[in-house]
């Protein structure tokens, strides 16, 4: 079979990553666009077969180092790595497009898991070495994931969840304990969610950078969030989880009015000062019981809500923010924000639960927690919340080099290396 490569259109580029299983958000044609409008060079290259048939493709990025330019694949590219002679001809392919831009090394970092654990670190399977070892053979250097969160890439370390055997009438039963607890809980506080248009992405925004501050990492600008809005468009969603304070109220002031009138009715108008319960029957002590512990908590509940009221001034406020990108074979969660006041009201567990739904009704196989720091000791926050969820941690099979220019590139490693050291 002979292949041919060179630079796919749009249309075309796009059917392919669409329909491919290892499509993903960083491979599409949409994240071109937004790359060329962030001034980055960027083309869509791809291998075609005799018949025409697109076998391998990718969003190609390349950017000045040392000695020339380092050509970047994110999460590709897109191709069955089981056929050796697809990958040798789609990298040779890409080295003869790199010499003609002074390129001078190839790094690529596949949509490929290299391992996956249980939340507790436990190895599930076994390590997808085949992999590892045929890309190694041909690369001159292979950097399997390092622990921690990476600010310079895409995530290596990800939490995601397989719905393909979750059940549309039945989603929240594929979630544990505490995920069901806080969505049970969250119930009584009536947040609502709803996707925001482009005029409100300075409000998200503020709740992002809040969050950022807090706990202190670099939050995207709104530009950035302006400009993936507009190039995904209904790919994006920029969800908001907001409060209807007297709406709020209203239901709790209705709950407790029926409380008091279930327990007026069943042990009488001063059921608050009843000493002798020797008349009653088990089920009404057991009534009086109930009924007062919810009483208590109700009213609880009433006073903090009035005052969360009068110190917001207003009636609707937004609690939490999230945004997700929906591919065919996976939703990704990437970046979201919560304000610290109203941490109480579970927002995080609703909007994720509304987006796994939402994906599991649409038939998208794989739900994308996105990055964790591939530690399993408890120490990140992070993972700790994605695992409530249920599913599990992949660690990504890394990054590959590949020369263009011999030479110079053994070159460029010596010199990172002594700079290392100095």
């Amino acid at each position: 079979m002979n292949y041919h490569f060179g630079e796919l259109s749009v249309f075309e580029y796009g059917n392919f990553e669409n329909k491919h299983p290892q499509g993903n958000f960083i491979q599409s044609a949409e994240q071109k666009s937004l790359l060329e409008k962030r001034g980055e060079k960027v083309a869509l290259l791809g291998l075609k077969d005799d018949t025409g048939k697109i076998v391998a493709g990718a969003v190609v990025t390349w950017a000045k180092v040392k000695l020339g330019n380092l050509f970047s694949i994110e999460r590709g590219p897109l191709l069955d790595y089981s056929n050796e002679q697809v990958i040798k001809a789609f990298i040779s392919g890409l080295t003869i497009f790199a010499e003609k831009h002074a390129g001078l090394f190839i790094r690529i970092r596949p949509n490929i898991a290299y391992a996956k654990y249980t939340e507790k670190g436990k190895l599930i399977g076994e390590k997808n070495t085949d992999i590892a070892e045929k890309l190694n053979s041909m690369a001159v250097d292979h950097q399997l994931p390092q622990i921690g969160f990476s600010t310079s890439s895409e995530p290596e370390w990800q939490f995601v969840k397989d719905l393909t055997e979750v059940d549309p009438k039945q989603v929240v039963k594929s979630y544990n304990r505490q995920a069901k607890y806080h969505l049970n809980k969250n119930k009584q506080f009536g947040v609502k969610l709803r996707q925001i248009s482009k005029d409100e992405l300075p409000a998200f925004k503020r709740i992002t950078q809040q969050t950022a501050d807090r706990l202190h990492y670099h939050d995207k600008s709104l530009d950035f969030y302006e400009t993936l809005f507009d190039t995904y468009g209904e790919k994006a969603k920029f969800i908001f989880a907001e409060i209807n304070f007297k709406n709020y109220l209203e239901s709790i002031e209705k709950d407790l009015t029926n409380i008091q009138k279930s327990l007026t009715e069943i042990i009488g108008q001063d059921y608050h000062n009843i000493s002798d319960l020797s008349t009653f029957s088990a089920s009404a002590k057991r009534h009086l019981s109930e009924g007062l512990k919810t009483e208590t908590a109700l009213q609880k509940r009433l006073e903090e809500a009035k005052k969360m009221r009068q110190e917001a001034k207003q009636d609707i406020v937004l609690v939490s923010v999230a945004l997700f990108v929906v591919e065919n074979q996976e939703v990704v969660y990437l970046y979201s924000g919560s304000d610290e006041k109203y941490e109480d009201l579970f927002a995080p567990y609703e909007i994720q639960d509304t987006m796994i739904t939402e994906a599991v009704k649409k038939s998208i196989p794989l739900y994308n927690f996105y990055g964790v720091s591939g530690k399993f000791d408890g120490s990140d926050g992070v993972l700790g919340f994605k695992t409530h969820f249920n599913g599990y941690t992949r660690e990504m099979v890394g990054s590959f080099d590949f020369p263009v220019q011999k030479t110079k590139y053994r070159f460029y490693r010596l010199l990172k290396k002594i700079l290392r050291r100095q």
